[in-house]
């Protein structure tokens, strides 16, 4: 069976809203408490205490802007290798904790999912990469070509 399905541009658009909608949901739910959520980053003991703060005030940040150009369509292939980039960053995070015996609250969700590392944990992360890697693979919308970059097309009068 033929995977072509997979980069129809509606199976791609659905994917980058999908992801959107999770990188919202994310990004939205650690705003609230940075504090509790430098703890969660604290407690994976995987960064230097001094960016622990840093990381915290502005992954939730990040992960809006990646939400809002997936989700409204803006540069969303860019958008969508980034999101897959720290989605990869995140899962060796929890696979990491998990191998170090850490018993901890992922932070995925902030405090509004109060969900352990763990291999479920690992299982929803892979989920996520899937449904990311789908919204790198389409082909790119007319919306995210830059004017004047690319090869040129046959016919094209440029001079």
């Amino acid at each position: 069976m033929s995977a072509l399905w997979l980069r129809s541009a509606r199976v791609v658009r659905l994917c980058e809203i999908v992801t959107g909608v999770i990188f919202a949901w994310a990004g939205l739910s650690k705003i609230g408490d940075l504090a509790a959520f430098a703890v969660q980053i604290h407690n994976f003991r995987i960064m230097p205490v001094t960016l622990e703060n840093l990381a915290a005030i502005t992954l939730p940040w990040i992960e809006i802007v990646i939400a809002l150009s997936l989700i409204l369509g803006i540069r969303s292939r860019d958008a969508a290798r980034t999101a897959l980039a720290l989605l990869v960053v995140f899962t060796l995070a929890v696979v990491s904790a998990v191998a170090r015996g850490l018993d901890i609250e992922c932070g995925c969700f902030g405090t509004a999912d109060a969900s352990h590392v763990g291999w479920l944990k690992i299982a929803e992360n892979l989920g996520m990469i899937a449904v990311a890697f789908v919204a790198v693979l389409g082909p790119a919308p007319a919306a995210d070509r830059v004017p004047g970059v690319g090869r040129l097309e046959t016919g094209d009068a440029r001079t």
